[in-house]
């Protein structure tokens, strides 16, 4: 059996990896909420950029066509961090996936670090053989059952 750190809280004993393990879990959700609001939101203000210059009139004034492309574009900006020039106000396929790519990667990240924090909470349950007896050849010895067999010819 593996040796298990223990720490004394209030009269209990508690496992250490597994109260981290706990830890990493709490905070890996709650990021991957977090990150998955904002690649949801993401989605939501690249969408609206593209109906809100869509929303904007070509016969009105210059002036007023540059303030609403303004507005627009830095709703888009502070959201996603994409830029758009005035002479190509619509976005590009690769504008949209790389304003979805920061967003996925940080989800995948907090789903990977909340896996991590699963297994730590679950250390308990494996126990890792670090060591160990050995023989004086360095090789463990056969520890199964030793089966007797009767020579042939006697029954």
């Amino acid at each position: 059996m593996g040796r298990l750190v223990h720490f004394r809280v209030a009269g209990r004993d508690v496992h250490i990896v597994k109260l981290v393990g706990a830890f990493i879990i709490f905070g890996a959700a709650l990021m991957f909420v977090q990150s998955s609001s904002q690649m949801f939101d993401s989605w939501d203000i690249m969408k609206y950029y593209d109906s809100c210059v869509l929303g904007i009139s070509s016969n009105q004034t210059p002036d007023y066509y540059k303030s609403q492309f303004g507005f627009c574009a830095g709703i888009l900006r502070e959201a996603t961090g994409i830029v758009v020039r005035p002479d190509h106000p619509f976005l590009t396929l690769r504008q949209f996936s790389v304003g979805l790519l920061a967003p996925m990667a940080s989800l995948l990240f907090w789903l990977a670090v909340l896996f991590l924090g699963y297994l730590l909470y679950r250390s308990d349950r494996v126990y890792l053989p670090i060591g160990g007896s050995f023989g004086s050849s360095g090789v463990a010895p056969f520890s199964g059952p030793v089966r007797k067999f009767a020579p042939k010819g006697r029954k």
